[in-house]
């Protein structure tokens, strides 16, 4: 059994009195020597260089139980920003956020994609101006996630199968040639479900659907992505639903893609918000195309449940519209078709808010700075 050094016992004693002010966000002195056992002489130089950091800093003082006032410590959660930017197909999104995971600010472009280095270019000028903008010093950013539709290689380097935005083969260098922060590339799937986790602690073992005009999920195990090979956490959207059915844009037939995305309602109604208040108002051919869908949409969550039997989570544009009735109709759909019915309910709605997405796709960056710096199991 090795013996910790004097560094050893410092450093642990540093990301215990990190760890502690971090959670509370506001302490004071006394409280943390009390709370962890550790004497003022270790605490007290601690916090002078975490002060000095500009990692917490001193904000008035607590009410007074006798004696004289104690200084409140406050935890800088602005002290390192991350960005997460989206890319679309007909804009792009770019949003910060800061160590507690909080959205600073979010902004969008409405610039229609392009494989070029035009676009590129504008995009990273974008987000240099969004930075210079929300006067973030450079060296506060851990880094910039990039999302779009498609396939990620596992370092995040390149896009290895991109063809919603006709970019296959696309590398991250494409945009670190004008940026000069950490950037990595992240599926929207899985920028969302990360997102949800982020949000619900208690998450543990999921698929999440994520139901925009696309389709995309992730299975989420443990609290984090069952890792494949070349298709990481799987694209179930492109399982046969219906043999020779409607053609996907991946060249095949009869994909959930293309039974389960929104387009079957766009296609109805021009818009979601058209779609849903026609639905509401008990319009006769609404109904009847919702019915359908639904009857998709359980067809692809029992085939999922054969597979794996987790919670289902259905995140995406689709959410904002979706009824606790409708989440009752799914759950009789697959309860009336499946070999192995249960009362139980396994449908939920996804947490989180309409920049899930660029929100996951720039957590990870404060997820391995609060690991590494604070110690934080996150």
């Amino acid at each position: 059994m090795s013996t910790m050094t004097t560094a050893d016992v410092r450093q642990k004693n540093k990301e215990s009195i990190l760890q502690y002010i971090y959670k509370q966000k506001c302490t004071h002195q006394q409280l943390i020597c009390e709370t962890l056992n550790i004497s003022r002489p270790t605490v007290i130089p601690i916090l002078r260089e975490f002060e000095e950091e500009g990692i917490i800093s001193k904000a008035g003082y607590f009410e007074s139980t006798g004696g004289r006032k104690a200084k409140a410590i406050v935890f800088v959660a602005n002290s390192k920003i991350s960005l997460g930017v989206e890319l679309l197909i007909d804009s792009y999104k770019i949003t910060a956020l800061n160590l507690y995971g909080e959205t600073i600010d979010s902004a969008c472009y409405e610039t229609p994609f392009e494989h070029s280095s035009e676009y590129y270019h504008t995009v990273c000028d974008s987000i240099s101006a969004f930075i210079q903008d929300h006067s973030i010093p450079p060296e506060k950013i851990l880094g910039i996630g990039i999302v779009l539709q498609g396939l990620i290689s596992s370092d995040g380097n390149h896009v290895t199968y991109g063809k919603i935005l006709n970019c296959t083969g696309l590398t991250i260098h494409s945009f670190t040639k004008y940026l000069p922060y950490p950037c990595k590339f992240f599926h929207d799937a899985e920028a969302a479900a990360l997102d949800e986790l982020w949000l619900n602690p208690q998450l543990t073992n999921a698929i999440y659907m994520n139901i925009r005009s696309h389709v995309s999920g992730a299975v989420i195990v443990n609290r984090d992505f069952l890792q494949g090979t070349a298709l990481k956490s799987g694209v179930f959207e492109h399982m046969c639903l219906i043999p020779n059915g409607r053609t996907c844009y991946c060249g095949r037939k009869g994909c959930v893609e293309t039974y389960c995305s929104t387009q079957p309602l766009l296609d109805m109604a021009g818009t979601l918000d058209h779609f849903f208040a026609k639905l509401r108002e008990n319009d006769t051919s609404c109904q009847t195309c919702w019915l359908g869908y639904l009857y998709y949409l359980a067809s692809a969550i029992n085939n999922l449940r054969m597979f794996i039997d987790y919670p289902i989570i259905i995140g995406g544009t689709l959410t904002q519209y979706l009824q606790k009735q409708d989440i009752q109709t799914l759950h009789q759909l697959i309860y009336d078709r499946t070999t192995f019915p249960s009362d139980t309910e396994f449908i939920y709605v996804s947490r989180s808010s309409k920049s899930a997405i660029s929100r996951g796709a720039a957590l990870p960056y404060i997820k391995q700075y609060l690991s590494s710096r604070f110690g934080l199991p996150v």
